[in-house]
């Protein structure tokens, strides 16, 4: 279950971590991942310690740890991406399709107010919107016949 209760927001939203597609395939179509905004877990009985263990490993897979001797650390070292911003720089993502977060920093001793600052906006557009308006501006450009990958989780043209 997904909490976030604070100014301005009042969502709750029960969730898997996990969303697979009900096709065959069972093809990932998204991941909640969210550890400060989780709530109560509503498992049936007998399932509590198997969930807690596939938590824990999937925690491990995403963060890494301290041991190279775990095949799951290992691999979140090898395939996470980071990237510190500058001042000015934005990152755009799809936020159900790329598991994202923020490291902890430490402020030098001695360094000015502006370094010793941490600003970061987020901003969270419904992708239809989004789509729409990005159709209008290639219309306007007169580049209405380029064809759009589907925003989902496919590679189909949307027309």
């Amino acid at each position: 279950t997904f909490i976030n209760q604070r100014d301005g927001a009042s969502m709750t939203y029960p969730r898997p971590h996990i969303a697979l597609s009900e096709e065959e395939s069972q093809e990932i179509n998204a991941v909640y991942w969210s550890p400060p905004q989780e709530g109560p877990v509503c498992l049936p009985p007998g399932q509590a310690e198997r969930y807690h263990e596939a938590y824990a490993d999937f925690e491990r897979l995403l963060n890494g740890g301290e041991g190279d001797d775990d095949e799951l650390c290992r691999y979140a070292h090898e395939y996470t991406w980071e990237r510190k911003l500058r001042p000015g720089e934005m990152l755009v993502f799809n936020n159900r399709r790329m598991l994202h977060g923020r490291r902890g920093f430490s402020v030098v001793e001695g360094a000015s107010f502006e370094d010793r600052q941490r600003h970061l906006v987020a901003c969270f557009t419904d992708i239809d919107d989004t789509l729409n308006s990005y159709r209008v501006l290639l219309r306007e450009k007169g580049a209405a016949s380029t064809p759009i990958l589907n925003i989902g989780n496919g590679t189909n043209i949307v027309p």
